[in-house]
């Protein structure tokens, strides 16, 4: 299963809200299947056959889990929407099962989606800074100035495009080809992307794992961050 799908729940996979019914859940599903077909363009040019394959496999799996009552009602538990009689929340979805190690004491949930599922191994690192002069911070690539404007900028972020994306990306000092090459996009995409070329991104649910990605390579939150460019990525679309 392809990384780029981490940290995105089945309801993001379909595109449906989890208030989404039952008719809402198959449309989302059959227009999923038509979208991300073998013969699809955005498929081709972005994806090689194996990671397609897994892709329709994760479609497969949201709706299977999704369509059934039951089978719903404990994912919801599991990603946090829900919670069982005399049970603690789990931890949010992550595509590919944790393992029983990761399920151990010390993960401590929240109970709600932004849990440890949402920390990608590419944050930056607070746990270090005494090497760092005052006013400095650091992500996996590179030490940057930390500046106050642009950070309540980050912060304070209910919608944004992407050159609001390049912005952060620059200020952080991450070059594209280090995106490129940390997360496993082509370097194309990322110049779409921050040049707010959407005819030149792939649907929905694509662009919005290519933003979650992004975002956490800088070390941000990366759920504001992409809640914040679909917001954006849909009102050009419609």
């Amino acid at each position: 299963m392809s990384d780029r799908n981490e940290g995105q729940t089945y309801y993001e996979i379909l595109e449906v809200k989890p208030t989404a019914g039952p008719a809402d859940i198959y449309a989302a599903y059959q227009r999923a299947r038509s979208t991300y077909s073998p013969s699809s363009p955005a498929l081709y040019s972005m994806f090689t056959p194996e990671e397609a394959q897994a892709l329709m496999a994760l479609i497969e799996e949201a709706y299977q889990t999704l369509s059934h009552q039951a089978r719903r009602r404990e994912y919801d538990v599991k990603i946090g929407l829900g919670k069982a009689p005399g049970a603690k929340p789990t931890s949010a979805y992550r595509p590919e099962p944790a393992s029983r190690e990761e399920a151990k004491p010390g993960r401590t949930p929240v109970g709600s989606v932004k849990t440890d599922a949402w920390v990608g191994p590419v944050k930056v690192s607070t746990r270090k800074h005494e090497d760092l002069p005052s006013g400095f911070a650091r992500t996996k690539f590179t030490v940057y100035e930390v500046k106050s404007d642009i950070e309540n900028e980050i912060e304070n972020v209910a919608e944004c495009d992407g050159q609001f994306l390049q912005k952060i990306r620059l200020y952080r000092g991450v070059t594209l080809d280090q995106m490129s090459d940390e997360i496993r996009v082509i370097k194309s995409t990322l110049v779409a992307l921050e040049a707010n070329d959407l005819d030149a991104l792939p649907v929905a649910v694509f662009t919005r794992g290519f933003v979650v990605q992004f975002a956490r390579a800088l070390g941000l939150d990366e759920r504001k961050i992409s809640d914040a460019y679909m917001k954006f990525f849909r009102a050009k679309k419609t």
